[in-house]
């Protein structure tokens, strides 16, 4: 599958990704395509309630202005206001489209949004980059006994782009999935920053049985970002 990453535009986008083709936006949260009170003016009710339950102020205004972008888009894709997108939640709590047609996802960290759009099950996820103190431990507690062999075997210089590639990717598979934090020692990526992103291996039900391909990229100075796609290929342009 290729994958077309995008900036997030102003303008209705009209035409959905293909059948081998996902789109993943990139959206600057300090520099929204729209005002924020028109992005927040797309939200649902219930949106707007859940959003009011962040205490955090920075947090509330990332998923508002990431839910409108994400409303925004869905909407030109269907051809319908934003505010009338049929965005239902699955059991596992993934939200997905009644009907189906389209698979989305949508992650949002300081400053900076991505959503994801494709014809199959699709997950993505971002993190801005900072000192970690205690990177090793994290890797301990939530890395599979694989990934932590793998991480301590490669160079102290090389190991915080390891810690950050290994976390979006697992991040985005699960989420793809529909899983949980519950999973993610429960399947393998590679570490490895000189090597390709790829899910090595997978023991859960929930991730077992099917292929799926994963990338990682710089959205912009200072993150890390994967996407991932239920499938065994996946380019990124």
């Amino acid at each position: 599958m290729r994958v077309r990453v995008l900036p997030c535009p102003a303008e209705p986008v009209t035409a959905p990704p293909g059948s081998d083709e996902s789109h993943v936006w990139v959206v600057d949260l300090d520099r929204p395509p729209l005002p924020a009170d028109v992005l927040a003016s797309l939200l649902t009710d219930d949106e707007r309630a859940r959003a009011a339950r962040y205490r955090a102020a920075t947090v509330r205004e990332q998923f508002t202005l990431a839910r409108g972008a994400l409303r925004r888009l869905l909407g030109g894709y269907l051809g319908v206001p934003p505010d009338r997108v049929p965005i239902t939640v699955a059991a596992g709590g993934k939200p997905q489209l009644v009907g189906g047609g389209l698979h989305f996802n949508v992650t949002h960290t300081t400053g900076l949004a991505l959503v994801a759009v494709a014809p199959v099950r699709v997950g993505v996820d971002a993190e801005k980059r900072r000192h970690l103190p205690d990177a090793d431990g994290l890797v301990q507690r939530f890395f599979s006994p694989a990934e932590r062999a793998a991480y301590h075997a490669l160079a102290a210089d090389v190991r915080p782009d390891a810690f950050y590639r290994g976390w979006v990717c697992k991040e985005a598979v699960i989420k793809a999935a529909g899983a949980t934090m519950h999973v993610l020692d429960a399947f393998d990526v590679e570490l490895d920053p000189e090597r390709p992103a790829a899910v090595l291996a997978a023991r859960h039900e929930q991730l077992a049985g099917c292929d799926w391909a994963v990338a990682d990229w710089c959205p912009a100075a200072g993150y890390t970002a994967a996407v991932a796609v239920e499938g065994d290929r996946l380019e990124l342009c």
